[in-house]
């Protein structure tokens, strides 16, 4: 009988022990998003304040002014650097902008970061974005490296988990990081950079501004492009990185098959 007993007390303790190992083994299959959020919100806090820092840089004591058609001087202001650091960002990632729902370039805007900055900043441009690239690349190496991945394909799951926080930063400063001209000077140069903006839409015959002008992030391409397809190719490579030797083998047997 006391064996008897023995035999069921441990067949229910192998069944209770059970539930708990799949679950063990199903949590540690599940890829690191919490970890991945971390490393992906550091990438782009630093990538932001450094687009930050450059456009609070450039401008620092910059009064923009412009002349009128009458040769009177207007001065004007800058856009918030917040919002200019936001677009140099974007730009980073290849996104697009809009005047007014029409197709733009960042130097269709007038008075931001990189329309004042003197030739010694040009340069800056090239460094952002080696540098905003270079952190997407890191967060990704990081993860992978965190979590210690088995193999190529196993990094380069772990690596695009840093994607969600570039997108949720991109929705938002697509958003977010708008600016209106509403000043005559400011809204002439921005139709005469657009050539679809038609003049008479926004200043009657007297110069004065009847429709202000929005200028901003094109919304798809800047979650398209900065917050998915972008940054998950780069996270991808830094977690390649990490599995070198087996990402090559890889490649070298798949060209050895064919």
């Amino acid at each position: 009988m006391a064996d008897n007993s023995q035999l069921e007390y441990d067949d229910d303790e192998q069944a209770d022990e059970q539930p708990t190992q799949r679950v063990a083994t199903g949590q540690d299959a599940d890829l690191p998003f919490k970890q991945g959020a971390v490393f992906g919100a550091i990438a782009v806090v630093l990538s932001y304040f450094a687009h930050l820092f450059s456009t609070i840089v450039s401008t620092a004591q910059t009064t923009p002014a412009t002349y009128t058609d009458d040769g009177s001087l207007v001065v004007t202001e800058m856009v918030a650097s917040w919002e200019a650091a936001g677009w140099s960002y974007l730009a980073a990632f290849g996104t697009g902008f809009e005047a007014e729902g029409e197709p733009a370039t960042l130097g269709d805007a007038p008075n931001h970061a990189a329309a004042a900055a003197s030739p010694p900043f040009f340069l800056i441009d090239t460094a952002l974005f080696l540098l905003t690239a270079g952190l997407v690349v890191g967060a990704g190496y990081a993860i992978a490296t965190y979590v210690d991945a088995d193999d190529a394909v196993g990094a380069v799951k772990a690596s695009v988990t840093v994607v969600p926080v570039y997108l949720v930063f991109a929705v938002l400063a697509a958003f977010l990081m708008t600016t209106t001209y509403s000043d005559p000077a400011l809204v002439s140069s921005v139709f005469d950079s657009v050539g679809a903006l038609e003049a008479e839409s926004f200043l009657n015959d007297s110069g004065e501004v009847t429709g202000e002008i929005t200028f901003g992030p094109a919304t798809m391409s800047a979650i398209l492009l900065a917050g998915l397809v972008v940054p998950a190719v780069l996270a991808a490579i830094g977690g390649v990185l990490t599995q070198r030797q087996d990402a090559l083998e890889t490649l070298m047997t798949k060209a050895t098959d064919r």
